[in-house]
């Protein structure tokens, strides 16, 4: 028991690692909001090598699994698809960039289909409040028509949901670092 408090009084000691952590992120917020344009080279960078990086793990799983999955060979299939993809990409930064906002439109679009069938699964087993769901599928789905039609405002999107996620990120860190020390302070930590 006494390893466990030590442990707590250790990482109450380091409070302002996390109040470090939430400033760093609202510079990181700040960034990507004055810098639209590096910043969505860095994001389409970072797209591309997780493309990569998931095919070569991909890869590894199917043949590692080769004799106790029996659908091995699609995920090998998927998983060369995605190196492929990445290596393409990492190549081609531009078509990285404009692929971005494409991915981001049917993402949308397939997650507006799923809130849509849940909400008639929901209606069906007369669960209440199921229209929420519904009028947040259809919403979902016009975003994604109207980022197809446009992909400058699925770029937008991007970097306004990246910018508000740092800045979330960052806010929270600070409170929650704040926290820790009223905490360690009240407790003679």
């Amino acid at each position: 028991m006494s390893q466990i408090i030590s442990g707590i009084r250790n990482n109450l000691k380091y409070w302002w690692l996390y109040l470090l952590n939430g400033i760093i992120f609202l510079i990181a917020g700040g960034i990507v909001f004055s810098n639209p344009f590096s910043s969505y080279v860095l994001l389409s960078i970072f797209f591309s090598i997780t493309f990569f990086v998931t095919g070569i793990f991909e890869v590894s799983f199917a043949l590692s699994n080769r004799k106790h999955h029996t659908g091995w060979g699609w995920s090998l299939a998927s998983g060369i698809v995605d190196v492929v993809i990445g290596i393409i990409l990492m190549l081609y930064p531009a078509v990285s960039m404009a692929v971005i906002p494409l991915f981001l439109a049917f993402w949308f679009m397939f997650k507006g289909i799923s809130l849509i069938g849940f909400s008639i699964q929901l209606q069906t087993d007369g669960i209440p409040n199921w229209g929420w769901l519904l009028v947040g599928g259809i919403v979902l789905i016009i975003i994604a028509i109207f980022i197809l039609d446009n992909p400058a405002l699925g770029i937008a999107a991007i970097l306004g949901l990246m910018a508000a996620a740092f800045w979330a990120t960052g806010i929270l860190s600070i409170i929650f670092a704040f926290r820790i020390k009223a905490f360690k302070k009240a407790h003679h930590l």
